[in-house]
């Protein structure tokens, strides 16, 4: 991950770079762009072994044959990556943000206690603990459909049997 992240950054200096010699001014909006750009860009990439930790969890694989599963299995699958990396991205945002959302409709006069944003931190992180599990569900059946074409009979395979 610090490896791609560092790879993002050298092409966002890249690109601020080229468009700095090429004398187009960079606005706001440009700055954003190519900053979530290159680190969403990133991030996908580093999705692609996402498929690792099902591997580690439910076929019991070493790190790096769980690596080199993963990479063969997202093999031309970009855009179910990059919608999985934006459900879990998005639902993270949310869950994250949601205790700050509520607490925004308090009246700005009315007292709240000094130690109340620390609750807001805690209802964030207690959300997103939450919900980034459930979110990770999609890698896990990704995986699971992959390797056996039907993530239901996978599922039904991992029951114990009486």
């Amino acid at each position: 991950m610090l490896l791609l992240q560092t790879a993002s950054l050298l092409l966002v200096g890249g690109i601020f770079w080229a468009l700095h010699e090429l004398r187009i001014p960079s606005s706001f909006f440009l700055t954003m762009l190519v900053v979530f750009s290159s680190l969403g860009l990133g991030f996908l990439v580093l999705s692609r072994f996402a498929l690792a930790v099902p591997a580690v969890v439910l076929d019991d694989c070493q790190v790096g044959q769980a690596m080199l599963r993963s990479g063969g299995l997202t093999q031309r699958k970009w855009l179910k990556l990059a919608v999985l990396l934006a459900k879990s991205s998005i639902g993270g945002y949310v869950a994250g943000m949601l205790p700050f959302w509520i607490a925004s409709f308090i009246p700005a006069n009315t007292p709240v206690p000094s130690w109340f944003p620390w609750v807001l931190t805690v209802a964030s992180i207690i959300g997103v603990t939450i919900v980034e599990p459930t979110m990770f569900i999609g890698f896990a059946l990704l995986y699971l459909k992959d390797l056996t074409g039907n993530p239901i009979d996978s599922i039904n395979s991992l029951r114990p049997s009486n």
